[in-house]
């Protein structure tokens, strides 16, 4: 492991994080950023499925930077005692399995408390654990829909999709927040506390002015593309090459007059048409038309570059190849080289092969005194000596026969 994890702002703060898929591993990960000790508990039996996702291993390093990686076999009734155990040694358990499958592995979230008196516990569930939809399976990139982020993007004819695990992104970032205030409450009254933190509310509370506005008014907002109803032009606009894009965002009339000076002030600017952004905005289509007109004999980056100069809201619509190479995520070190492992069924975690390096990248908040951390992450099973032996004080004898029994497996 790292040998500065000693020294980030949650050094002394230890974690035990049973989960799967996203919003909770992220969430582990940002806390062992911040100096905790964070012990991943899983096994090789039934092992998380996104360690097979596109290039087998590597959505994995992004989940699991800098944290301990223990192998337990929940199933097994010995391993009961095992992990609650563990739980008592820490400061925090947070899981994202749903009631039953807690039960069947005898750590009851309701029950947890009666370890520890000042255990935290962060209970990620997809829709709650009361209301009716309590207990049904969510997923970060399906919620979207279901919160109503979706039908807020897209043309008329077709609500928009991100495809990637949207409220995953956001949600991780509630429970380290919640965490953060739990760990703060207890240094004050030696009190611990529950947290539940469902990915559906969360995504919910991002829909934003648009649910406030439907309460009040009753309107449901329209999908109107990249279009804006308080700024004409607004958009993404064709530039030249091979699917480049830049958007441009024009709200005030000194910075319409500013665009047109860009463009060269074609006649067409002049027209009664576009004179005020109400004119603009009852003839968008026909101003987009002529906008693209001109976007698209310049490449992304200079109109980018035009409008920035001449003060107007404008950027490159990024392709993966330009987050890579940009300049400035690479001054801020935003990215950093780590090794990852291919799962191979059929062996056992620890002997999986290294892959990479792979670039990743790095926690996007900066401590003047205590930096974020960055480090390797662990295979399944690798600090299984530390914590069974040096955490729970486990004699090698009696390692070896629960490992040998399927237990430590």
């Amino acid at each position: 492991m790292n040998e500065s994890a000693n020294t980030g702002i949650l050094s002394g703060v230890r974690v035990v994080e049973l989960s799967l898929y996203l919003a909770l591993p992220l969430t582990g990960r940002m806390l062992a950023a911040l100096g905790a000790e964070v012990i991943k508990v899983e096994s090789n039996t039934a092992f998380d499925q996104t360690w097979l996702s596109a290039t087998p291993g590597l959505l994995q390093a992004e989940h699991r930077l800098l944290k301990r990686n223990i192998s337990l076999n929940l199933r097994e009734p010995k391993a009961m005692p095992i992990i609650q155990d563990l739980i008592k040694k820490s400061d925090i358990f947070m899981t994202n399995l749903g009631a039953q499958a807690m039960t069947r592995f005898g750590v009851e979230i309701a029950r947890l408390r009666d370890l520890k008196d000042d255990l935290i516990i962060l209970w990620q569930t997809g829709l709650g654990s009361s209301g009716p939809y309590a207990g049904l399976k969510g997923y970060g990139l399906l919620m979207q829909h279901v919160c109503g982020i979706s039908l807020m993007n897209g043309s008329p004819e077709r609500p928009g999709v991100a495809s990637v695990s949207y409220s995953d992104y956001h949600t991780y970032l509630f429970n380290v927040l919640a965490l953060l205030g739990a760990l703060d409450k207890r240094r004050r009254t030696g009190r611990g506390t529950i947290i539940e933190c469902p990915i559906y509310d969360s995504g919910v509370w991002t829909v934003g002015p648009a649910l406030l506005n439907y309460q009040v008014s009753g309107v449901i907002p329209e999908r109107i593309e990249n279009r804006d109803n308080c700024a004409a032009p607004h958009g993404a606009y064709p530039c030249k090459g091979e699917d480049r894009w830049c958007v441009i965002a024009v709200f005030t009339d000194t910075e319409w007059k500013s665009f047109c000076e860009v463009l060269g002030n074609p006649p067409w600017t002049s027209r009664g048409e576009f004179r005020t952004l109400t004119d603009r905005l009852r003839n968008v289509a026909e101003l987009d038309m002529l906008v693209s007109e001109w976007t698209v004999n310049h490449s992304a980056t200079e109109v980018m570059e035009q409008m920035h100069k001449a003060g107007v809201p404008a950027g490159i619509v990024s392709k993966g190849e330009d987050l890579a190479n940009c300049e400035h995520l690479k001054s801020r070190e935003f990215y950093r080289e780590a090794k990852f492992y291919s799962p191979e069924i059929g062996k056992l975690g620890i002997d999986w092969p290294e892959m990479g390096p792979a670039v990743m990248f790095t926690e996007p908040i900066r401590f003047s005194e205590t930096p974020c951390l960055f480090g390797p992450m662990s295979r399944i099973g690798q600090d299984n000596g530390y914590v069974y032996g040096e955490i729970l004080e486990m004699p090698e004898e009696r390692i070896k026969q629960l490992t040998d029994e399927g237990v430590l497996i």
